[in-house]
């Protein structure tokens, strides 16, 4: 059952970059994504660079085709505690996350 699909003003406003968030930020909404029944579909990984700019990590996680829910999110908690890192940052993705 979704409780409500709309992510709670206080949890958005932890984003560094629109969607991206720190390690702590991203397991606090992958709280929020298993507590209100999202269904989570992955994560995306970047990498701050020294000029500043931000570069995509080709290794983000796909569940799209995972089918248990929890699991899915699970498996996101595991991979951003693998990938954590100074200057990561971390885009949790659920279906019908606002762009």
């Amino acid at each position: 059952m979704v409780i409500s699909k709309e992510l709670p003003a206080a949890l958005a406003a932890k984003a560094q970059r629109r969607n991206w968030y720190t390690r702590e930020n991203a397991a606090e909404l992958l709280d929020w994504i298993e507590e209100t029944g999202q269904r989570f579909l992955g994560v995306d990984v970047a990498q701050a660079q020294p000029d500043g700019s931000w570069l995509l990590i080709d290794e983000g996680l796909d569940l799209s085709r995972q089918t248990e829910n929890f699991e899915a999110v699970r498996r996101g908690r595991q991979f951003i505690a693998e990938y954590d890192g100074s200057g990561r940052m971390f885009a949790p993705v659920w279906q019908d996350r606002g762009e």
